[in-house]
């Protein structure tokens, strides 16, 4: 029964230090930290991240806000939780070593992308902060193991999975462009392109792909690319 006004003094002051406390301690079902990440997560994918902060996860939550300090310290914590989340669902088994190396480059950049495109909104803090746990940081350990089978040394292993990494985020923020505006229509701008004067854009107006295919081509055309420059660079030494 709540406090009332005819209730002694000390007697309100015990039932709402009780009821402070209860808050603190969050929900009569302990919290997971899996559980705080994933809502976390599951609000940038629908908000962005200007729509997360600790007050919202814990109205999400359902829990006081400082529930959530028992199991992440503060926000950097949280954004590094996010990060190694969406990180940790690229899969990695889809690597064969005994393919080529091209294929296996390509065959990892793409189950980067794809990881990345399902959580689009958090690219802005894998941008801005990048991975920095054991977990989050497995893709980039395998990426860089391949390169080194291919043999790559080192320095440029490490550097080649820089510029391959970013090529898949350049292509991730085209998508995500195409997602706070309207999906694309392809067949309006290849219609549109070929309006252009073809004695002032020859060569544009002979190169443009199929209606459709302007993301995915250039997606495989620009990594295929990429890797077969740095497997040249490993035979000429």
């Amino acid at each position: 029964m709540p406090a009332s006004k005819n209730t002694p003094r000390a007697i309100r002051h015990k039932s709402g230090a009780a009821a402070r406390s209860k808050r603190r301690e969050g929900p009569e079902e302990p919290l997971e930290r899996e559980q705080i990440v994933s809502t976390a997560l599951a609000l940038v994918d629908r908000d962005g991240l200007k729509g997360l902060s600790m007050r919202r996860l814990g109205a999400e939550l359902g829990v006081d806000p400082m529930a959530v300090y028992y199991h992440i310290p503060n926000k950097q914590a949280l954004l590094d939780a996010i990060i190694e989340a969406v990180m940790a669902g690229i899969d990695l088994s889809v690597d064969n070593p005994d393919n080529p190396p091209e294929e296996r480059i390509l065959c990892a950049a793409r189950a980067y992308r794809d990881t990345m495109l399902a959580h689009i909104k958090a690219l802005p803090i894998l941008l801005a902060h990048g991975p920095a746990t054991p977990a989050a940081m497995r893709p980039v350990e395998r990426l860089i193991a391949i390169l080194r089978d291919a043999g790559l040394p080192p320095a440029q292993a490490f550097a080649g999975m820089q510029v391959i990494a970013a090529m898949v985020r350049g292509a991730v923020g085209m998508g995500m462009a195409m997602e706070v505006n309207q999906p694309p229509d392809w067949e309006q701008i290849e219609a549109t392109l070929r309006l252009l004067p073809p004695s002032e854009f020859p060569n544009l107006l002979e190169s443009i792909p199929v209606a459709g295919e302007f993301f995915e081509h250039g997606f495989e055309f620009g990594v295929r690319a990429l890797a077969r420059g740095l497997l040249v660079i490993t035979k000429s030494g």
